[in-house]
């Protein structure tokens, strides 16, 4: 009898997608709205995609990988809050103990309230080899108010340890409201065979006048956020 000694491979992945469109109502006979059903009227869609994927090849490999979604939309509030359309979406991926050890995550979410719209695209790698391990996570929410669209998230990665570890983080955002506003920051850190990524990003779409952060900052005083809004 021959035997065969193979390298131990193993896969995680985890992908989910959550979509809603809200559909008309006929209320009744034609008639002109007044201003505060108009502040009332949305578009009502919100949309989240989510992937993890975890990889490790050789020795005694351990991944894992997980993502969730989470999407309301309609023309009512949500109950027991302001928001209209909500969305949210996680994705983590872990691999160890390989010759090779490899993470990606990926997430895609927006909403539209009837403001513009708001999306956010993030995406992280990571990989390295030894003991490990290897990190990547991301999160992402959206908010519709009335005339507001509101997205916001983060993506980071680690690694360790090891010269050959590489660490890769990304994210974008954009809005089509008549005024809109992003938010990025980036941190990086590298030592002694440690990687470390991390963006954090929001972006928001409006139809009226967005207040500069740095206004709020000078001021010193508690924000005061309009019923408009």
């Amino acid at each position: 009898m021959q035997a065969f000694r193979l390298s131990a491979i193993v896969l995680a992945t985890a992908m989910v997608a959550g979509c809603e469109t809200a559909s008309p109502q006929n209320s009744g006979a034609a008639r002109i709205l007044t201003s505060a059903e108009m502040d009332r009227i949305t578009a009502g869609v919100a949309t989240a995609t989510s992937e993890a994927t975890a990889l490790a090849t050789g020795g005694a490999p351990r991944t894992a990988a997980s993502a969730t979604t989470q999407t309301n939309s309609g023309n009512s509030l949500i109950p027991g809050s302001s928001f209209r359309n909500y969305a949210t979406t996680r994705a983590t991926a872990l691999a160890s103990n390989g010759q090779r050890i490899q993470a990606g995550v990926s997430t895609q979410i927006s909403v539209d309230g009837g403001s513009g719209g708001a999306w956010i695209d993030a995406a992280g790698t990571v990989a390295g080899g030894g003991t490990g391990p290897v990190q990547v996570s991301t999160q992402a929410y959206g908010i519709s108010t009335a005339r507001t669209d509101l997205a916001f998230g983060s993506v980071s990665a680690s690694a360790c340890c090891g010269s050959t570890a590489t660490v890769q983080v990304k994210a974008d955002s954009g809005a089509g409201g008549s005024y809109s506003q992003e938010i990025h920051t980036t941190a990086t850190s590298d030592v002694q065979g440690q990687a470390q990524r991390k963006v954090d990003i929001a972006i928001v779409s409006s139809a009226l006048p967005v207040l500069d952060p740095a206004r709020l900052l000078v001021t010193g005083g508690s924000a005061r956020i309009s019923p408009k809004y």
